[in-house]
């Protein structure tokens, strides 16, 4: 996905981390709307610029396929930077609940 699409995304699930924070109730699912999100945009993003920097250097050529590769290598280190940082983000969030003992 675009990052574009998802940083209004983000700036929202941090929205409610913060207000879930107020309510004692709720207050453990702050962490997991903080965190997610965060460690899984901060990891798409490193992983997608990753792969723009070593892809065109793997691939000297300048054939149409090539270009059609690096694009779908972009895309793809996008999912799959967000998913390997949302579990990330999942486990922070439980240690921090359990550290806390909010539960």
């Amino acid at each position: 996905m675009v990052f574009f699409l998802l940083l209004p995304l983000w700036f929202l699930c941090v929205v409610a981390g913060v207000v879930l924070c107020w309510f004692k109730n709720s207050r453990f699912l702050s962490s997991y709307f903080f965190l997610c999100p965060t460690v899984g945009i901060v990891v798409a993003l490193v992983l997608s610029t990753l792969v723009l920097w070593v892809a065109p250097r793997m691939l000297n050529s300048t054939d149409s396929w090539a270009k059609w590769i690096i694009v779908a290598s972009y895309l793809l280190g996008t999912e799959v930077g967000g998913v390997i940082g949302g579990v990330v983000g999942f486990s922070a969030a439980r240690r921090v609940n359990r550290l806390l003992r909010w539960q």
